[in-house]
């Protein structure tokens, strides 16, 4: 029967529907006043008590003719203490509902009240609070604070009283209750009642709640003793009861009567009585919501302390117990009462059976429907599933927001990039509150608000997001707007992907770009400077030649040599950038030069700079220059100490063996195996991202004036290239500024040709000189035959060869330029080689990367470095024909 009641309530909705669909201007409605309710339950879904009061809230409110929001909190205090929970549901509901304004909050139960009159001003200042639920309060107090309700009472004198008359043998009542608000509240109202029995009744509290001592009780229960059971909820070893379950338990351990005054407990073993609803309770705080949200004043609303009690009892104890039913009041209704036979004609009985089929076929119809439903709903779990497996498997993170920005989703790469445990954590909260980086927040804000008011989304923007260890990290961002069914933006979605490497790569290549074009401009600048500063030196010396040593012009003179001397200098410095020399390379251990490096500068730091060495290998040895490494480490090293010398710190001097992987060669432009790595670090200040690519530019300096030349880093560029090696700049602020130093452990073969200097001498001999140079072509062969050479000039080396090759012209040397337009001087020399084979050549050149070439040819007695003096081109001459 109970399923053809069901089946009838179907077609009964169907008919309905259909009558409204009917209608006519049925759809044409008009918009309903929007209200938004926030309903505060003291206790936890699937509490009796507390889900009969929402079916009667809901049940009159959405007959109310508004469009109701309704948002519902569970406190859930009946497994949680109210004092420690309190503060934190505070805080929860203030960052929830921080934007959110209600109309009217309906809550129920002592706690929600409590918790109400706590912290109600902070969380919904001005909204007008109506109460259910509650029990033994002080209500004046309520009433003066502007809150009205429908309070919960129950009769219980009047319980009694019935129980007396169906027991008239009981003389003992075992009230059964807990320590919660409600339960003290409800001990209050029964003690209030207790004075009417005396002399009757003896009352036993038992609040201290322990059910194995209760079941233990129970067999030994006195015939003259009823049981009074007060809703609880009770933790038993881990697990939680309701109240009908409790009170189940208890009930089947003893044979004694159990009362209450609660409807929701009828069932479950009590007798019945005058019951109190929560469905009834629910529609009257609702009626009274009401009210209040059509504009009247709740202080105008008094308490509603009207006992809504209804006579219900259950059937099959009655039988049970034995009890008369003619001592119970006659408007009394029974649950688990037999149904009642009635014979029906012949008419109703075809009706019902016509009526049956019909409601069969709908019935199958609803099944049917409801599997396929099922189904679909089986697919779609399937399909998100597979989604969020597919979004966790994508490298990319991503993440997606509603209209405030707040997050509704995001996948694992985003969580693990920005260290989230838990999507709970983000989940309706803005990046702001998450407390991520304050730049990626405004920037991340900022196109999120452009895509939203666009319509359009952004591509490919990058963004920097500072992580805790301070490391910069690099992200290409995609945002597009989301849209509902009606194409409006609801939200955002978010990619990001990290280029931190594919940045790095590019800024590498560009560095190696530019230092390959600043290096061969420097080699074309210095190979030009060093003829002007050659022709300088030799005109000074020349000049001095025929003037007083005590006369002022002199000594002006010898200041012009000293500066052209410095300017040499300064020349050699872009020299060993540009093309620096393999001119002292020798099978090294570079652990023993580093550490001579290392103790020299020690020896000068202040005592707040320490220096710490980590020297891992000491029998490596790799082909190099030891004066050039040293120089590297004493340069990088004195970076560090003026980095640090105002606030002291620590420097780290590493050296290790190190396998440089393909991709690490591709970016360093080095070839794939093993390595020394030489890394000198500072925990200073570091070096800002926006000139890291400049630091070994030449003449590039952040030092104050009179500090330094700017050369130091571009003198190490270039000396580590000429071993063949690369150098990798790495700087966390403060943290570690590094620079690697990578040296192949098997070089190759480099040739090594030195240059000599000695004193000036003198000497005799006929000597060709080539020189393309106006100014040295000029001044060199006075000098030379102001040492006693004869000496014949030409410009061309066409010229050269032409006199070479003349059998009047004896020469005993030839001295030429490497740089001249047509040819060189090695292209000249091998000509003259096989004109005069056993003619000497000195070639003079502004480059070092001429010794290794020249070192091949037999007839080239030395190579000469721009700029040169009149002892270096003696000495040279001497060399060659002595």
């Amino acid at each position: 029967m109970k399923g053809l009641v069901q089946a009838a309530c179907i077609l009964t909705a169907i008919l309905a529907v259909a009558l409204l669909l009917s209608t006519p201007n049925a759809g044409a409605q008009q918009a309903r006043k929007k209200k938004q309710v926030f309903y505060l339950n003291s206790y936890h879904d699937g509490y009796a008590w507390s889900d009969r009061l929402l079916e009667g809230i809901r049940d009159v409110l959405d007959q109310s003719g508004y469009a109701i929001e309704f948002q519902m909190e569970y406190m859930d205090l009946k497994k949680y203490p109210y004092d420690s929970m309190a503060p934190k549901l505070y805080e929860l509901y203030k960052h929830k509902y921080a934007n959110d304004h209600f109309d009217i909050v309906i809550i129920s139960d002592n706690n929600a009240l409590n918790f109400i009159l706590e912290y109600g001003d902070k969380l919904f200042p001005g909204v007008p609070t109506v109460f259910c639920g509650i029990n033994d309060y002080d209500f004046p107090r309520l009433r003066s604070l502007g809150i009205t309700g429908v309070v919960e009472s129950i009769n219980a004198q009047e319980t009694f009283e019935l129980a007396l008359k169906l027991h008239p043998f009981v003389k003992e009542v075992l009230v059964i209750g807990d320590t919660s608000a409600t339960g003290n509240a409800i001990r209050a109202q029964i003690e209030r009642a207790v004075p009417h029995f005396e002399g009757r009744l003896k009352f036993e509290f038992v609040t201290d709640f322990d059910l194995l001592q209760i079941l233990n009780r129970g067999p030994n229960l006195s015939k003259e003793t009823l049981v009074y059971f007060i809703p609880l909820f009770q933790d038993i070893n881990g697990i939680y009861y309701t109240a009908e379950e409790l009170l189940e338990i208890i009930h089947r351990s003893t044979s004694v009567p159990f009362y209450s005054n609660w409807a929701y407990l009828l069932g479950h073993g009590t007798v019945g009585g005058n019951l109190i609803s929560g469905f009834d309770h629910g529609q009257a705080v609702a009626r009274m919501a009401l009210r209040i949200l059509n504009g009247e004043d709740p202080e105008d609303i008094p308490i509603d302390d009207t006992i809504r009690e209804e006579y219900i009892f259950d059937y099959q104890v009655f039988q049970e117990l034995k009890l008369d039913m003619g001592l119970i009041p006659k408007n009394s209704r029974f649950i688990n009462a037999p149904k009642p036979f009635y014979q029906l004609q012949k008419q109703v009985v075809w009706t019902i059976v016509v009526f049956l089929v019909a409601l069969m076929g709908i019935l199958a119809m609803l099944i049917r429907n409801i599997i396929r439903r099922k189904m679909v709903e089986r697919k779609i779990k399937h399909q998100l599933t597979f989604l969020e497996t597919l979004l966790d498997a994508i490298p990319m993170f991503i993440s997606w927001k509603d209209a405030k920005l707040r997050y509704n989703g995001l996948n694992r790469s985003f969580m693990d990039f920005f260290g989230i445990r838990s999507h709970l954590e983000v989940l309706m909260h803005t990046d702001a509150e998450m407390g991520m980086d304050p730049e990626y927040t405004r920037q991340t804000i900022q196109l999120e608000r452009e895509v939203m008011q666009s319509n359009a989304a952004v591509l490919r923007h990058k963004i920097t997001v500072i992580q805790e260890s301070g490391e910069q990290i690099w992200l290409q961002m995609n945002i597009a707007p989301l849209r509902d069914e009606k194409g409006e933006v609801v939200g955002t979605l978010s990619t990001a992907e990290n280029i931190s490497r594919e940045i790095s790569l590019e800024r590498q290549l560009l560095q190696s770009q530019k230092m390959e074009a600043i290096g061969t401009l420097a080699g074309g600048l210095a190979h030009d400077f060093n003829n002007i500063l050659t022709s300088i030196i030799n005109s000074a010396e020349l000049v001095l030649m025929d003037m007083d040593e005590d006369s002022p012009a002199y000594r002006d003179l010898e200041r012009v040599l000293r500066a052209a001397d410095r300017g040499s200098g300064v020349v050699r410095q872009i020299l060993t950038f540009s093309r620096p020399s393999t001119e002292g390379f020798v099978v090294t251990r570079i652990a023993e030069t580093v550490v001579e490096a290392v103790n020299l500068v020690e020896r000068s730091l202040p005592r707040n700079i320490v220096i710490k060495r980590y020297i891992e290998t000491e029998d490596t040895l790799v082909y190099a220059d030891p004066s050039q490494i040293h120089q590297v480490v004493m340069n990088l090293c004195t970076n560090s100490y003026q980095a640090l010398r105002s606030s002291g710190g620590e420097i780290s001097v590493n050296l290790h063996e190190h396998e440089i992987t393909p991709d690490l060669a591709s970016l360093l432009e080095l070839t794939p195996g093993p390595y020394l790595l030489l890394s000198i670090s500072d925990n200073g200040p570091g070096i800002p991202a926006e000139i890291q690519d400049k630091v070994f530019d030449p003449f590039f300096s952040t030092k104050e004036k009179g500090e330094g030349t700017g050369l130091g880093l571009a003198v190490v560029h270039g000396i580590i290239r000429s071993h063949k090696g690369a150098v990798l700049l790495q700087s966390i602020p403060w943290s570690d500024t590094r620079m690697n130093i990578y040296l192949p452990i098997r070089p190759g073969i480099f040739a090594c040709v030195g240059d000599h200097v000695g004193s000036v001498s003198a000497g005799k001999g006929r000597l060709l000189f080539v020189e393309d140079d106006e100014d040295q072509l000029e001044t060199t062969p006075r000098v030379l035959e102001s040492l006693g050479y004869i000496v014949r000039s030409c410009r061309a080396p066409e010229e050269a060869i032409r006199l070479l090759g003349d059998k009047d012209e004896a020469f005993d040397c030839i001295i030429t330029d490497y740089d001249m337009p047509g040819t060189n001087g090695l292209e000249l020399t091998k000509k003259a080689a096989e004109l005069r084979p056993d003619l000497p050549v000195i070639v003079v050149s502004g480059r070092k990367s001429v010794l290794e070439p020249a070192a091949d040819m037999s007839n080239i007695s030395s190579v000469l470095l721009k700029p040169y003096n009149k002892s270096k081109i003696s000495e040279a001459i001497r060399n060659a024909l002595y």
